[in-house]
């Protein structure tokens, strides 16, 4: 099987550095009245949706310098503080001895993927990786994965209502993790739903076992 990883709030604990490099670039572009947990609330967005979200009407006019100074002080941290969440490292083993091949689908560019991937030392795990595609959408990401590796079954692993709804568009099961940056009831809909990585590999075996074949 196929299993494909969200990064943001299902392997990598975002938050360590990225809220603070949120609050630094609002505070240089004036509109740091954003709480703490607003800009958790953010982690998995598209870039586009949280530039909507944080400048309005203004969106259009100052994507291009929010997009620089996010992507510089987003960076300068990564290195330096990025982790993954507890149990990630040994569960994408379990995987792996399992037989299931691993990829990574974000709404991240790939670029930005490859710097995350190797500052969570996780980069070779993983055996695809696709990246956000020009038309924005989480769900056109995972339809370009799927049609390029063709997996006999695949299931999507993420914390956001984004993953999931890539998921039912791509006509794939998904797993819910509810220890990422979902809101409360976020992932109510999803069929599985884990509380630790640990139990991962549990319910990818499960699905294993049923050999639903994908269409793509």
């Amino acid at each position: 099987m196929l299993v494909i990883f969200d990064i943001d709030g299902t392997l990598n604990m975002t938050e360590t550095y990225g809220i603070a490099a949120y609050h630094k670039a609002l505070e240089q572009m004036g509109a740091d009245h954003f709480t703490d947990e607003q800009l958790r609330d953010r982690i998995g967005a598209t870039f586009t949706e949280d530039v909507k979200y944080f400048f309005g009407e203004r969106a259009e006019e100052l994507i291009d310098e929010f997009s620089a100074l996010i992507e510089q002080l987003w960076f300068a941290e990564v290195e330096e503080k990025a982790q993954l969440f507890p149990g990630v490292l040994q569960m994408l083993h379990s995987l792996k001895e399992n037989g299931h091949q691993l990829a990574i689908c974000s709404n991240a560019t790939e670029e930005e993927i490859a710097v995350i991937l190797k500052a969570l030392r996780i980069e070779q795990e993983f055996e695809h990786v696709q990246g956000l595609t020009p038309k924005d959408s989480k769900a056109d990401s995972l339809r370009v994965l799927l049609q390029r590796v063709q997996p006999e079954q695949a299931v999507m692993v993420g914390d956001r209502f984004y993953d999931m709804q890539a998921a039912n568009g791509n006509h794939i099961p998904f797993i819910g993790c509810l220890y990422g940056y979902g809101a409360e009831r976020e992932l109510d809909a999803a069929r599985y739903c884990v509380a630790e990585p640990c139990e991962i590999p549990i319910v990818v075996e499960r699905m294993a076992a049923n050999k639903n074949k994908v269409s793509v």
